[in-house]
C-alpha cells in the first residue's frame, strides 16, 4: 500500500521534530540534573532549522507527487486531522497546567520557560503520531 501525500507529510513532520528537538530536550534535561543551560538562541536555531528542513523536504515528496500533493484534502483525511488535533490539544492542555503546577517547585525561570516549548513539542508528536496511526488503520 502506498502512503498518499498527506501520510508522508505526517510521518516527515514527527521524524524531524524528534531529530530537531529530541537532542535540544535532552540537554534540557540534562540541565534539569545539574548540567549547563542551553543557550536561549539554540532554541530560536532550532525553530528555524525545523521550519526549513520542513519546507525543503516537502517540497522534495510534492515534486515526486505533484498531483497527490495538490489533491484536496477529502473528508476522511480532514476527519484524521480533526481528531488527531483534538487529541494533541488535551495533551497540550495537560501540558500547559502541568507548566503552571511546577511554579511550586524550586526551579530557575530558565527551567519553568522549557515547560511550555516541551508541552507543544509532546503535543506535536500525539497529533503527527495518531495521523499516522488513524491513516494506517484507515479511518
Amino acid at each position: 500500500m502506498e502512503m498518499s501525500f498527506r501520510e508522508k507529510s505526517a510521518w516527515i513532520s514527527l521524524v524531524l521534530i524528534v531529530l530537531v528537538f529530541g537532542p535540544y530536550f535532552w540537554l534540557v534535561g540534562r540541565s534539569f540534573t545539574g548540567g549547563e543551560h542551553v543557550h536561549a538562541g539554540t532554541q530560536f536555531g532550532l525553530i528555524v532549522l525545523f521550519i526549513v528542513l520542513e519546507i525543503v523536504v516537502h517540497i522534495a515528496i510534492a515534486i515526486q507527487s505533484p498531483r497527490d500533493a495538490q489533491a484536496p484534502i477529502d473528508e476522511r483525511e480532514d476527519l484524521i486531522d480533526l481528531r488527531a488535533t483534538r487529541m494533541a490539544f488535551y495533551v497540550l492542555f495537560g501540558g500547559a497546567l502541568m507548566s503552571i503546577f511546577t511554579m511550586h517547585f524550586r526551579l530557575t525561570v530558565w527551567m519553568l520557560s522549557q515547560c511550555v516549548p516541551f508541552a507543544i513539542v509532546v503535543a506535536e508528536l500525539v497529533k503527527f503520531s495518531s495521523q499516522i496511526v488513524f491513516y494506517r488503520r484507515g479511518l
